[in-house]
C-alpha cells in the first residue's frame, strides 16, 4: 500500500465540491393561528399540526417560529385538560406530542409568540426583522438569501384580508410590502406562503416579490370550510384544506429523502375533498408553473443543510491547494530515499543529490539508521501531516464558510 498517493487523493477530493456554490442552505417555518376563543379550536389545531409535521420532516425548533394567540390547552373548557388534537379518535396529543413519536423525541412544542403578543405589529417585524436590540434572537427569523421560508397563516378573514385575534386585520397589501422589505433586505431565496381562511385566495393577489410562491384554501366570495367535529370536545377541530395538506404530507412523505413533488401536493387539493376552489399562484417564481410543480416538498417542509461558499474562498483554496502538492512532494522525496537505501545507494549521497531537485529544501532526513522501523516511524510522520493538513484546511474552510 503506497501512504504517500494521500495528499493527491485528498486534493482530487477535496477540490471538486468548492467549485460550486451552495444557492439553498436552510428551512425555515413561520406558523400563525389568528384566531382567540374556544369556538376556534381548529386554527391551533391546524397550526400545531402543521407544526408537528415540520419538525417530523427535519426542520429544528430553533428555525421554527410558532405564533398562537390562545391556549386551547389549558382553557376551562376543554375536557381533555392539556391536550388539543386533531381528529375525533384522539391518538395523537399535539399538545404533548407523544403516543406514536415518543420515540423520536419530539415530545413538548416551543411557542414563540403567545397571547397578546401575537400582533400584526409582531408578524411584520418578525419578518422583516425591525425588532429593538434587546429582542431576542430565539424569537427572530434569522433568515438569509440562502434560505427557503413556509409561513402558513390560519383564522378568519375575507376579502384581502385576514383579523388578528378579532381585534385588528391584516391586509394582502401589508403582506406584499413586508414580503417585498425581505427581498430587498435578502432574507430569503424562496418561499412558499400558504394560508386557510375564508376567501384565502384574494390574500396572495397583491404580491409582487420575486421567488414568492403561494397557495390558498378558497376563492373570493367562498368560505373555508371545517372538516369534522369532536363531540366530547364539543367543537370542530380541524379544517378541510388543512386536513388533506396534513393526509397528504403523512402519507406520501415517510422520511427526509422523500422525493415527492409540489405539484402532486397542490393537485391533492379537489374541489371534492376541500369543498372550494382552492389556488395556486406561480407566476412570482423563477421558471413559472413548471419550475414551482417540479420543486421538491421537502424543499420548504423539510430540513436542508447546505454549505454556503462565499466569494474570498477561492485564494484560500489556492493556498490549501499548494499545501498538499508540497506535502506531495516532501513524501515522494522520502518515498525516493527509501528506495535508494534499498538499492545499497549511500543515504548521505543521496540526500545531497536531491536536495536541488526538491529547490533547495529546508527540511532535512538523518538517515544514518537506515532500518525497517526507522522508515516506518518516516512514513508514518509524513502520513499524520498529510492528514494535519488537510485538517487544518478543512477548519479554515470552516471558519470562512459556516452552516446556515
Amino acid at each position: 500500500m503506497r501512504v504517500f498517493n494521500l495528499p493527491a487523493a485528498l486534493l482530487a477530493l477535496l477540490a471538486g465540491p468548492l467549485l460550486a456554490t451552495a444557492v439553498h442552505t436552510s428551512n425555515w417555518a413561520v406558523l400563525v393561528s389568528t384566531s382567540r376563543f374556544w369556538f376556534n379550536y381548529r386554527h391551533l389545531a391546524n397550526t400545531l399540526s402543521l407544526y408537528r409535521t415540520v419538525k417530523r420532516l427535519g426542520i429544528p425548533d430553533n428555525q421554527i417560529i410558532l405564533m398562537l394567540p390562545d391556549d386551547m390547552a389549558c382553557n376551562p373548557r376543554n375536557t381533555f385538560t392539556g391536550s388539543v388534537f386533531n381528529d375525533k379518535s384522539r391518538l395523537l396529543d399535539l399538545y404533548d406530542d407523544k403516543g406514536a413519536l415518543e420515540n423520536l423525541g419530539m415530545g413538548g412544542i416551543e411557542v414563540d409568540y403567545r397571547g397578546n403578543e401575537v400582533t400584526v405589529e409582531n408578524f411584520i417585524r418578525l419578518l422583516t426583522d425591525r425588532w429593538p436590540s434587546s429582542h431576542p434572537h430565539s424569537k427572530r427569523l434569522m433568515t438569509g438569501p440562502q434560505s427557503n421560508i413556509l409561513i402558513y397563516m390560519t383564522g378568519h378573514g375575507g376579502n384581502e384580508f385576514l383579523k388578528f385575534q378579532d381585534s385588528e386585520e391584516i391586509s394582502s397589501f401589508d403582506l406584499a410590502d413586508a414580503f417585498a422589505q425581505m427581498y430587498e433586505k435578502k432574507r430569503y431565496h424562496e418561499m412558499l406562503f400558504m394560508i386557510d381562511t375564508c376567501q384565502a385566495n384574494t390574500m396572495y393577489n397583491a404580491f409582487y416579490s420575486p421567488g414568492v410562491l403561494a397557495t390558498g384554501s378558497s376563492a373570493k366570495d367562498q368560505s373555508s370550510y371545517s372538516h369534522h367535529a369532536d363531540q366530547d370536545v364539543g367543537v370542530a377541530v380541524i379544517d378541510r384544506w388543512t386536513y388533506f395538506y396534513l393526509e397528504f404530507l403523512e402519507t406520501y412523505l415517510n422520511s427526509t429523502a422523500s422525493d415527492v413533488r409540489l405539484g402532486e401536493l397542490f393537485d391533492y387539493q379537489t374541489f371534492e375533498r376541500v369543498h372550494s376552489d382552492a389556488g395556486v399562484r406561480y407566476d412570482l417564481l423563477d421558471g413559472g408553473e413548471l419550475a414551482a410543480r417540479n420543486k421538491r416538498v421537502l424543499d420548504f417542509f423539510g430540513n436542508v443543510q447546505g454549505v454556503e461558499i462565499e466569494d474570498g474562498v477561492k485564494n484560500t483554496q489556492l493556498d490549501w491547494k499548494k499545501d498538499l502538492e508540497a506535502l506531495q512532494k516532501l513524501a515522494a522525496r522520502v518515498e525516493g530515499e527509501q528506495e535508494d537505501v534499498g538499492a545499497g545507494v549511500d543515504p548521505t549521497i543521496a540526500t545531497t543529490a536531491k536536495t536541488d531537485t526538491v529547490h533547495q529544501s529546508k527540511v532535512t532526513f538523518d538517515m544514518a539508521q537506515a532500518s525497517d522501523s526507522f522508515f516506518k516511524k518516516i512514513a508514518g510522520a509524513a502520513s499524520l501531516a498529510v492528514l494535519g493538513g488537510a485538517w487544518m484546511a478543512s477548519s479554515a474552510l470552516t471558519k470562512q464558510s459556516p452552516v446556515k
